[in-house]
């Protein structure tokens, strides 16, 4: 049965440019191809098939360009790197002297000493000193020093029993008692008269 037929497709955003063409009269059959190639050239392909086989034909139109050799090298992501920490500098707070200043020193002021009027010392009678009278030290008579008598008890041992001891004791007392005082204790006890001093003299 014979048949005709042709396509063609061309995309020049995805460099495709391709066709198909074929025609047959029920016993052979003939056509043709063609293709753009990736180095720019056109391959163009005729075909007859029959009784005898499939016999083709290849041309190339055109010349072949290669692009530049560009290797693909796998992508690595681009590293990332932390920013650097950096302690914030401590700086020490300057001490600064405290400045000091010397007291402003103002010239004494000089005045004249002032002067004051002498007066002569006053000066006061001399009185003589006054005399008094001077009177002997009274003398008064020395008398003896009174002489008491001493008492004396005599003791008296004895073999007797403690009652006739205690008597004998009892009469010494008694004999010291009634001894009799004599007149010079008297006459030492009695008061001393002191002369009387006349102030008619003097």
């Amino acid at each position: 049965m014979p048949y005709s037929f042709d396509w063609a497709v061309l995309d020049q955003a995805s460099y495709n440019d391709f066709g198909h063409k074929e025609t047959s009269d029920g016993n052979v059959v003939t056509g043709t191809y063609y293709v753009v190639l990736p180095d720019g050239r056109r391959q163009v392909v005729t075909y007859k098939a029959d009784d005898y086989g499939y016999i083709a034909d290849v041309k190339y139109d055109g010349e072949a360009k290669y692009p530049e050799y560009k290797p693909a090298y796998p992508a690595y992501p681009k590293p990332a790197y932390a920013p650097p920490a950096y302690p914030k500098p401590a700086y020490p707070t300057p001490a600064y002297p405290k400045p000091t200043y010397a007291p402003p020193a103002y010239p004494k002021a000089s005045y004249p000493e002032p002067s004051y009027p002498s007066y002569p010392r006053p000066s006061y009678p001399a009185y003589p000193r006054p005399a008094y009278p001077s009177y002997p030290r009274p003398s008064y008579p020395s008398y003896p020093k009174p002489s008491y008598p001493v008492s004396t008890t005599t003791e008296v041992v004895t073999e007797t029993a403690a009652p006739v001891v205690k008597e004998a004791e009892v009469a010494v007392e008694a004999v010291a008692v009634t001894e009799p005082v004599s007149e010079t204790a008297v006459a030492a006890a009695e008061p001393i008269a002191e002369p009387e001093t006349s102030t008619d003299a003097v």
